[in-house]
C-alpha cells in the first residue's frame, strides 16, 4: 500500500487545470519547458493560493479541496512534485499527497493513527482529530486542514498536516513489530511518513518566517 512519499514525479502527460482560475491556466500554457519548470511551479502555486484566498465563492474553495480527487495527482505532480519542501509548490504538493492518501485509505490511516497516538500524544491536539478517531472524522479533518491552507492560516495548516503524518508514522513503526505485519515494508512506510511530517513542519516554519515562496 502506497503512502505519501511513494508518489513521485513520474506523471503522465501534463494537463493544465484550466477550470480553476484563468491566472493559473495562463501561467501553464502547453507543455512545461524544463528550463522554466521552477518558475512554472512557483507561479502556478501562488496563483492557485491567491485565487482561493481572495475568493468569496464557496464553490471555488470546494473545487480546490477536491482538486486532486477530481483531476488526479498526475497534474499536480507535473507542476509541483520536484519542488523542495520549503517552497510553496513543494509544500502544497506534500499537503495534497497526504490528503489524497488519507481519503483513499481511510481505514488504514485510522488504524495507524490509533497506534501512533499512544506514542506521541502531544501531537493529537495539534492534528485536531478527536479520540477515538473514525474514518469519516479523519476525512473531514484533512478536508479542513487543506481548506485552511488556502483560506486561513497556511503555517498552522502545514503544522497540523505534519502532526497527522508524524502520528501515523509512529503508528506504522509500532505496527511493524506486530505478528501480522510486513516488518520491512511497514518500516519503510513509517520512514516515508516521518519524512513527510518533518518536511511539512519545515514548510510551516518557512511560511511563518515569510520565506515560503
Amino acid at each position: 500500500m502506497s503512502t505519501p512519499s511513494d508518489s513521485g514525479s513520474s506523471a503522465a502527460r501534463f494537463r493544465r487545470p484550466g477550470r480553476l482560475f484563468p491566472s493559473v491556466a495562463a501561467s501553464i500554457e502547453g507543455e512545461p519547458d524544463p528550463a522554466s519548470s521552477t518558475d512554472l511551479a512557483h507561479d502556478s502555486a501562488r496563483a492557485l493560493l491567491d485565487g482561493v484566498f481572495h475568493s468569496a465563492d464557496p464553490e471555488v474553495v470546494r473545487r480546490v479541496v477536491t482538486l486532486a480527487q477530481e483531476e488526479g495527482l498526475a497534474d499536480l505532480a507535473a507542476l509541483w512534485s520536484g519542488s523542495p519542501a520549503t517552497t510553496l509548490p513543494g509544500a502544497l504538493w506534500r499537503l495534497y499527497v497526504l490528503h489524497t492518501w488519507v481519503r483513499r485509505d481511510g481505514e488504514d490511516v485510522v488504524r495507524r493513527y490509533r497506534a501512533g497516538a499512544r506514542t506521541v500524544p502531544g501531537l493529537r491536539y495539534l492534528s485536531g482529530i478527536a479520540e477515538p478517531p473514525e474514518v469519516q472524522q479523519v476525512h473531514a479533518t484533512m478536508d479542513e486542514i487543506l481548506r485552511g491552507a488556502f483560506t486561513g492560516d497556511l503555517p498552522l495548516a502545514l503544522r497540523r498536516a505534519g502532526a497527522v503524518a508524524t502520528i501515523v508514522a509512529h503508528g506504522s513503526a509500532h505496527l511493524a513489530d506486530g505478528p501480522e505485519a510486513d516488518g520491512e515494508a511497514d518500516t519503510r512506510s513509517a520512514e516515508r511518513l516521518l519524512r513527510t511530517g518533518e518536511e511539512l513542519v519545515a514548510a510551516a516554519r518557512a511560511a511563518e518566517a515569510g520565506r515560503l515562496d
